[in-house]
């Protein structure tokens, strides 16, 4: 797994916390944060993994199985998901995937300001303050990612104020690690509690005249074991 995902950016999560409640709570954003998010919610026909190095333009709106955010062969993100009925919840949950493709873009690229990463997350948003935190780490150790990333046990939350729509997943990253980039050599840990973890978005819908379902707050729960493992 990648000790850079789930231990230093850890820090700007905890600082941005407030962000976290003012998005999620009450007020004009709305409740975003939908109590309990354990488990997974099966709806609908199971729909086939996808892989993000695989470009192109989207097949259907709102559909996470593509993007045109393209990865190096080697990095592969495996979304075993379920496709929503409900468009506005699968174009979230497109939004959701592509948050996690353009975070990690951002890393294989080395750069913290990221353009295919601003595309993806709200400004000055604690699911920017995350992918942000963990981009700067992986270019200070000289490091980006290599293996395969699965996110699975979705859970999409009703609309809320029109524009908001909690989307909670596990995230196994027991076969994904660091690489160095210099040297190429890869850095390989075992499996443990912390290769398994869950990650809560609170995705916001396009303004007028777009049509992206952007991150804008971010939840991390490490050692997930009950609610991911098995």
């Amino acid at each position: 797994m990648r000790p850079t995902r789930s231990a230093v950016p850890l820090a700007a999560v905890a600082a941005a916390a407030a962000l976290f409640v003012s998005g999620c709570g009450g007020g004009d954003d709305g409740d975003g944060k939908s109590g309990k998010i354990d488990g997974a919610e099966d709806a609908g026909k199971k729909s086939p993994s996808a892989e993000s190095s695989s470009p192109g333009e989207k097949d259907v709106a709102g559909d996470f199985r593509t993007s045109d955010i393209e990865l190096p062969d080697d990095v592969k993100l495996v979304f075993d998901w379920n496709q929503p009925s409900d468009p506005d919840k699968a174009a979230a949950l497109d939004g959701a995937a592509d948050y996690m493709r353009a975070m990690l873009h951002g890393s294989v690229k080395q750069n913290p300001k990221d353009p295919v990463l601003a595309k993806h997350v709200v400004p000055l948003q604690t699911a920017q303050e995350f992918a942000i935190a963990v981009i700067k780490s992986d270019v200070e150790s000289g490091v980006t990612a290599t293996g395969k990333e699965r996110y699975y046990r979705e859970h999409v939350g009703d609309v809320t104020d029109g524009r908001l729509i909690e989307v909670a997943f596990c995230v196994d990253q027991s076969e994904i690690f660091d690489r160095k980039i210099k040297s190429g050599k890869v850095l390989r840990t075992e499996e443990n509690d912390s290769s398994y973890m869950r990650y809560t978005l609170v995705m916001q819908g396009p303004g007028k005249g777009d049509s992206l379902w952007r991150a804008r707050t971010f939840e991390f729960e490490g050692k997930a074991v009950k609610q991911c493992k098995g």
